[in-house]
C-alpha cells in the first residue's frame, strides 16, 4: 500500500476520531441533561384554530417535573407539543410522562376505543433547543433520518380537548393506581379488544357483533385472550385487591364497605355481564379465568371464550370507572392544579379547525 495513501488515511481517522469525541461532548447521551432536556412529543399534533404565528411558543399545563408548551414550529403545520424536563426525573423511581398521561386520558374518556391500532406518544429529546428554531435544524438524541421523516405523523387535536382531559391527568399524576390500573386496562384492550360501548350499552344505536374466533383464530388468539383477562384482572385487583375469603359476617361487611368507599360500587348490585353481584363475579373471574391463565403450565384453555374476556374487561372497566369518578377533581379544580393556561385556551375557535398559521405576530 503506497505510504502517502496510508498516512492520508491516518489523519483522516483522526479527524473522524476528533470529531465524535466533540460530539459526544456537545450531545451527551445522559438525556435528559443540561444540553438536551426538551422533549418533542411525537405522536399528536395541535391544530391552529388560536391564530398562532411562526415560532410561538406557548406554555400550556405544568407539573412538578414538565412544563408543556404549543410550539408553532413551521408554516402552515400543525403545531406540536413540547415538554421541558426537569432533569431530577433521572432520580425518581418512576416517570409518569405528561404525554403518556394525555395519551392514556384520551383513551379512557373515548372508552378505549382504536386501543388496538393507535400508537403510544413519544418522547423525541431536542439538543439546545430554541422556538427560534426550524425543526429541520434541529439535534435530536437517537432519531435517525427515517423516523425524522415521520416527526409529525399523529393525531390532530386542540389545546382545548388537551383540557378537557385534565381531571384525568391530575388524577393519574398524584395517584399511581389511577395510572397503572388504567394502563393494565390499556394493555389488555391492546391484546384482545372488545367495544365496550356496546358491551355496556352506552350507546342506544346498532350494536357490534361480537362473536367468538372462528376455528382457524383460535390458535392465533388463545394466548392473547389469556394475556388480556389476566391484565384485566390485574387492573380490578390494582382497586379492590384480592377477593375476600372470608365467611365472617364482620369481615365481610368490612370489605364490602372497602369496594363502596374506593369506587361508590355496591357490590351486591348485579353486574350486568355476568347476572350474578359484582361480589359473586369478582372470585369467580380469578378462581374460573385468571388463574388457569396465569398459571396454565403450557396447557391450552380449551373451554376459554371471548365471551369471558369481555365480561373480565366489562368488569374491570366498570371499577375503574368508579374509582375515577370517586377520586377525581372537579373540571376547574383540575385546571387550577396544573396551571393551565387559560389565555391560552380562550384563544381557540371551538367551531373551526385548521392547519393554517398567522400570516403576523399577535399585536
Amino acid at each position: 500500500m503506497d505510504d502517502d495513501f496510508v498516512e492520508m488515511l491516518s489523519e483522516w481517522l483522526e479527524v473522524e476520531h476528533r470529531i465524535q469525541e466533540q460530539r459526544v461532548i456537545n450531545y451527551p447521551s445522559d438525556v435528559p441533561n443540561a444540553s438536551g432536556h426538551h422533549a418533542f412529543i411525537r405522536g399528536i399534533s395541535i391544530e391552529n384554530s388560536f391564530r398562532p404565528f411562526i415560532s410561538e411558543y406557548n406554555f400550556l399545563f405544568e407539573t412538578a417535573l414538565e412544563k408543556v408548551y404549543v410550539w408553532t414550529h413551521t408554516e402552515n403545520k400543525y403545531s406540536a407539543l413540547v415538554s421541558d424536563v426537569d432533569i431530577s426525573v433521572k432520580s425518581k423511581p418512576f416517570w409518569k410522562t405528561i404525554g403518556s398521561m394525555i395519551y392514556l386520558s384520551q383513551l379512557y374518556y373515548r372508552a378505549f376505543e382504536g386501543a388496538a391500532f393507535e400508537g403510544e406518544f413519544e418522547y423525541k429529546i431536542m439538543y439546545y433547543f430554541s422556538p427560534n428554531s426550524s425543526l429541520e435544524s434541529i439535534e435530536f438524541f437517537n432519531l435517525n433520518d427515517t423516523d425524522r421523516l415521520f416527526l409529525l405523523d399523529g393525531g390532530n387535536v386542540k389545546v382545548t380537548d388537551i383540557a378537557d382531559l385534565a381531571p384525568m391527568i391530575e388524577l393519574m399524576y398524584r395517584d399511581d393506581r389511577c395510572y397503572i390500573a388504567t394502563s393494565l386496562l390499556l394493555s389488555s384492550f391492546q391484546l384482545c379488544y372488545c367495544c365496550l360501548i356496546c358491551e355496556l350499552g352506552l350507546y342506544q344505536g346498532r350494536k357490534h357483533e361480537t362473536h367468538d374466533y372462528e376455528l382457524w383464530e383460535q390458535a392465533n388468539y388463545v394466548t392473547k385472550m389469556e394475556s388480556a383477562l389476566v391484565q384485566a384482572c390485574r387492573c380490578a385487583e390494582s382497586i379492590l385487591g384480592k377477593p375476600a375469603r372470608s365467611k365472617k359476617k364482620s369481615r365481610v361487611v368490612t370489605h364490602k364497605q372497602r369496594w363502596v368507599d374506593a369506587t361508590g360500587i355496591n357490590p351486591d348490585d348485579v353486574f350486568i355481564k355476568s347476572r350474578t353481584s359484582y361480589w359473586d363475579y369478582y372470585p369467580k373471574m380469578f378462581d374460573e379465568l385468571r388463574n388457569p391463565s396465569a398459571h396454565s403450565q403450557g396447557k391450552v384453555q380449551i373451554d376459554l371464550k371471548r365471551r369471558h374476556i369481555i365480561e373480565a374487561q366489562c368488569f374491570a372497566a366498570l371499577i375503574l370507572r368508579g374509582y375515577i369518578r370517586k377520586n377525581e377533581k372537579s373540571f376547574e379544580d383540575a385546571l387550577d392544579i396544573l396551571n393551565f393556561n387559560k389565555v391560552l385556551l380562550s384563544r381557540v375557535a371551538e367551531k373551526m379547525s385548521t392547519i393554517l398559521t398567522s400570516p403576523n405576530e399577535l399585536s
